[in-house]
């Protein structure tokens, strides 16, 4: 399914920004740049669901992404404390480790959780209400979570316990921040709008204007990780949005995309795992970046067979936490 393709490309994307190579040309990667996070957050929302209640949409959440996390944020350590065993020494690095992974793409899974809890709050609440309520809801948080990132980072150079939990500050923003994008994509799930058909001569128009839209409109400055979201706020929602219509557009027609639905489907393994050989190619500086790349995507293939066969209830194949009928 093209959606699965969507999120593969996204992932292809994530290993191209660590491996820090550019995408043709800067403001073009900068376009791209604005729109790789909100991707994940948009396809995301396709999959929302309330289940039966808070207590099983909880516990969903927790083996999709909880138990990943702490999964992947101790699994890596295993690899480099055997090779650099000086460097990780210290237990208190390991105590620390789920708190502020080393692996650090682990972050979005944080982030998403929080963003997942928010939603189905503000989902919980505006249904049966009409549709502009649950708008008017989700502009207002993120309005006030902009006042508050801005403001925060007014001061918090000043405080150090302020600094130094940073890091968690930006991601709780930015799981705010993010709201539009689930928003969108839950509504065009729930209208049935996914299976549109477009000849390729429309489809090249339309992609051919998003992109145009999304160049013009693209921001710098645009880092979800440390809640950055370029010099123009609403630009940046506009470059992202209209970049993610466009590449779904042309996914959703281009037929050849299995090894993209492969990074999609197995998106969260390859996200726990791909900055391990990237990090150790470039501290040891073996290799050039295009290289680095070539070698950490064809790794990921082992590593999603491996992890699929020996550890699957801890990379949400199969549930590790089973909810008891009452």
């Amino acid at each position: 399914m093209y959606i699965d393709a969507l999120r593969g490309f996204c992932m292809i994307l994530i290993i191209i920004l660590h491996t820090h190579l550019k995408i043709i040309n800067y403001d073009i990667n900068k376009m791209m740049m604005n729109m790789e996070l909100p991707l994940f957050f948009f396809v995301s929302g396709f999959f929302f669901n309330r289940y039966g209640s808070f207590r099983e949409f909880f516990v969903k959440k927790v083996n999709q992404l909880v138990v990943p996390y702490f999964f992947f944020s101790f699994v890596p350590l295993c690899l480099f404390s055997f090779l650099y065993t000086d460097r990780y020494a210290d237990p208190l690095f390991y105590i620390l480790a789920p708190v502020k992974p080393w692996n650090t793409p682990l972050w979005f899974l944080r982030t998403l959780f929080f963003t997942y809890l928010l939603y189905y709050v503000i989902d919980k609440y505006c249904e049966n209400k009409p549709l502009w309520l649950k708008i008017c809801v989700i502009v207002f948080s993120v309005a006030v979570a902009q006042c508050i990132n801005l403001e925060y980072k007014r001061i918090k150079d000043a405080y150090p316990l302020l600094s130094e939990s940073s890091f968690m500050i930006d991601n709780m923003i930015t799981s705010v921040v993010s709201l539009p994008y689930f928003f969108i994509a839950h509504q065009i799930k729930k209208r049935g709008w996914l299976e549109f058909k477009f000849s390729w001569g429309m489809t090249v128009l339309l992609m051919s204007v998003l992109l145009f839209v999304a160049y013009l409109s693209r921001q710098n400055h645009f880092y979800y990780y440390g809640a950055m979201f370029g010099e123009n706020f609403f630009l940046g929602y506009i470059s992202a949005i209209s970049s993610i219509l466009a590449w779904g557009i042309f996914l959703a027609k281009f037929k050849y995309t299995s090894i993209l639905q492969y990074f999609g489907k197995n998106s969260l393994i390859v996200l726990g795992c791909h900055a391990v050989p990237i990090i150790i190619i470039f501290e040891n500086q073996w290799l050039s970046r295009i290289n680095t790349f070539y070698i950490t995507f064809f790794l990921m293939f082992p590593c999603v067979w491996f992890f699929k066969k020996y550890f699957p209830k801890f990379t949400a194949q199969e549930e590790l936490f089973e909810l008891r009928k009452a």
